[in-house]
């Protein structure tokens, strides 16, 4: 879906675009989340947990069901 590392902006814009609201979370690959976490952390300085972007909670992939750089989301 992205190229590149996955950043702050894309997600941002991927919940806005997509109308999400907090009865979904957005799973990402490993290496995907990994990205967006040193991302968010390098523009406001810290990262909470659980990790949410807009009140949408961002989760790391441990099935390995999901490609590097593709937005997954999941009923919660």
């Amino acid at each position: 879906m992205h190229n590149g590392k996955m950043n702050y902006v894309q997600i941002r814009d991927y919940i806005l675009e997509n109308e999400l609201t907090d009865s979904v979370a957005i799973v990402l690959h490993p290496d995907s989340f990994d990205s967006l976490a040193i991302d968010y952390i390098s523009q406001h300085g810290f990262i909470e947990r659980p990790f949410e972007i807009l009140g949408i909670t961002i989760l790391e992939d441990t099935t390995g069901n999901i490609s590097r750089n593709r937005i997954e989301t999941l009923e919660i």
